[in-house]
């Protein structure tokens, strides 16, 4: 699913295309719903409009031991777009937990989830359900992805609504979760009550996760912060250090405590800046490492990205350092600042006092750290596989370049 920062359709032609690719899925993937004494067919269209009552059977095609399921997400779905604007949704947290669980263990339930979301929001007469329905395609994303099939479909609903002065802050946050999970694919772990909670506020409040650099650099400002580095990036550098992460054996391999990871993330995300209940490295570690796979722009741009591949495609020659180094220097002046960072602190891990120690060398840095510098901006899968090589190169000219020196804030 592509990012749907591009020139707006006309409303009408907008609409019509929104109405073709969900008939042509609709006929491959719908199940028949009849209606009356004379089981006349019902049409898409009135499928996929809101309706009040429970659904009989699954919107899709699915196997009769899915069936049941599906009628309890769409019961899910109906109690989460029924609370009112103004109350706590604390409420229906174990109902937007329940449709997580769902979407991320059960594969076949997906689509099923996004067609029964977008039938909810079609049609809707009600102000509050509508907002408390982008609230919930807000969240539903951070746990699974649609089908491939069902992402064009998904990409103009979402575009539709994006549109709309009513639901565009909503719209414009779920697309932003929309294109990052269908790049990285669905979790694997059930989120937390604390993750969802932050989830349905995320549009709402601004976030140091997921959303570009600049961004985050222009809100630290207006707030006050005079540091030439997101905040978040010398705390967590700091607070592996302090913990004797760069010591710790498999440290950025070891994840750290999938709970503790969290909490520490939701602190962030309120100004909390302690390290409070954190006595293990891996779990800075490991909120560093995705703090860096969030970021709404890959640290080194798509724009040189040919040419990193190149280097690491040569890593060997007298030069190479230099290379690199002019090819960061095309980056903005943020990306280049963490960059800098970043690199500097690996050098630090990758101490030879520390390598026995740890088992991360150069190599195994790279290994770990290039998918979180390069992101590859090809769709093909060969090419990414090809790829992955030299960009590790690329990280290891970068790591091995100098003796490093402790990273200040």
């Amino acid at each position: 699913m592509e990012s749907l920062n591009r020139p707006a359709l006309p409303a009408d032609l907008s609409r019509e295309l929104q109405r073709f690719r969900m008939d042509g899925f609709a006929k491959k993937y719908f199940s028949e719903h009849r209606t009356g004494i004379f089981r006349k067919k019902v049409p898409v269209e009135k499928m996929l409009g809101y309706q009040k009552d429970a659904i009989r059977a699954p919107l899709m095609m699915l196997r009769k031991d899915m069936a049941k399921e599906a009628i309890k997400c769409f019961r899910c779905i109906q109690k989460v777009m029924s609370v009112p604007m103004g109350v706590a949704m604390a409420a229906v947290i174990p109902d937007i937990e329940a449709l997580l669980s769902r979407g991320i263990s059960r594969g076949e339930l997906r689509d099923e989830i996004y067609v029964q979301m977008c039938k909810q929001l079609t049609r809707n007469p009600n102000a509050d359900s509508i907002q408390r329905g982008w609230q919930l395609l807000c969240v539903l994303p951070i746990g699974f992805p649609p089908s491939k099939n069902f992402e064009d479909y998904m990409q103009s609903f979402i575009a539709s609504a994006m549109r709309d002065p009513v639901t565009e802050k909503l719209a414009t946050h779920a697309n932003k979760k929309f294109v990052r999970i269908c790049r990285t694919g669905p979790r694997g772990k059930t989120p937390s009550a604390p993750e969802i909670e932050r989830a349905l506020e995320a549009p709402f409040i601004h976030s140091v996760f997921g959303e570009p650099l600049e961004d985050i650099m222009q809100l630290q400002r207006a707030a006050g912060g005079a540091e030439d580095l997101p905040r978040i990036l010398p705390f967590l550098v700091h607070a592996i250090i302090d913990l004797h992460g760069c010591t710790s054996e498999g440290i950025f391999r070891v994840p750290g405590d999938s709970d503790l990871v969290v909490d520490l993330r939701c602190r962030i995300e309120k100004g909390q800046y302690d390290l409070n209940g954190v006595r293990d490295p891996n779990v800075p570690s490991s909120l560093f490492k995705l703090w860096l796979r969030e970021l709404a722009d890959p640290l080194i741009s798509a724009d040189v990205y040919d040419e990193c591949i190149a280097l690491g495609r040569d890593e060997g020659r007298e030069d190479a350092l230099a290379h690199a180094r002019t090819i960061l220097a095309k980056l903005p002046e943020t990306h280049q600042r963490v960059c800098d960072y970043v690199i500097t602190f690996l050098q630090k891990v990758a101490e030879p006092q520390n390598v026995p120690l740890t088992k991360m060398n150069v190599a195994n840095l790279a290994m770990v750290f290039a998918p979180n510098f390069l992101r590859c901006p090809s769709d093909n899968p060969t090419t990414i596989f090809e790829n992955t090589k030299f960009e590790q190169g690329f990280l290891r000219i970068l790591i091995s370049a100098r003796p490093a020196s402790t990273p200040s804030a």
